[in-house]
């Protein structure tokens, strides 16, 4: 990116920042229209068949791009796949668990959908979005298991998320 082209850190995290809670409010309104229409039972079950399908999206998307790059998809790769803006969220990496060849964890400070969603007190129907996780890293590669051992939404002071090999068939 040429120099005249930069953005400043502050503009970038503040773009992230409202396009997070424009999609926060997207998927609280759509959640609110199928409770409404169909009620929780069946909202429950159609949401979580929207994320798995959404996650498996994405995370196949991830893998092209990295594949793209003439990568193997890998996790010490998955980040250059462009899952998620590198602004917005405040996360740090956790020590690798034992025994875990292939995994890491990270720590989540914040997550601007929490956020939002912990304000609307639409914790239980955000924490099935969550499960995006899981489906994208399924989908990437080769397949790797997520787990969240922490989420703020279950009433956690942050989130833990642990990432490992799974599927070891290519997919």
């Amino acid at each position: 990116m040429k120099e005249e082209e930069m953005v400043p850190k502050e503009f970038a995290e503040e773009g992230v920042a409202i396009l997070a809670e424009r999609l926060a409010l997207l998927y609280y309104a759509f959640v609110r229209t199928a409770i409404e229409e169909f009620g929780e039972e069946k909202a429950e079950e159609l949401t979580k068949r929207a994320i798995s399908m959404y996650g498996g999206m994405s995370g196949g998307r991830t893998t092209e791009t990295v594949r793209a790059q003439g990568l193997e998809p890998l996790l010490e790769h998955y980040s250059k796949g462009r899952d998620l803006p590198a602004v917005g969220w405040k996360a740090s990496s956790l020590p690798i668990p034992d025994g875990v060849p292939d995994g890491y964890a990270r720590k989540v400070e914040y997550c601007p959908f929490a956020k939002h969603w912990r304000e609307l007190g639409f914790e239980k129907w955000g924490r099935l979005y969550c499960g995006v996780d899981q489906a994208k890293y399924a989908a990437y590669g080769k397949g790797f298991k997520c787990v969240h051992d922490k989420n703020m939404l279950d009433g956690d002071e942050y989130c833990v998320v642990r990432v490992e090999r799974g599927n070891t068939q290519e997919d």
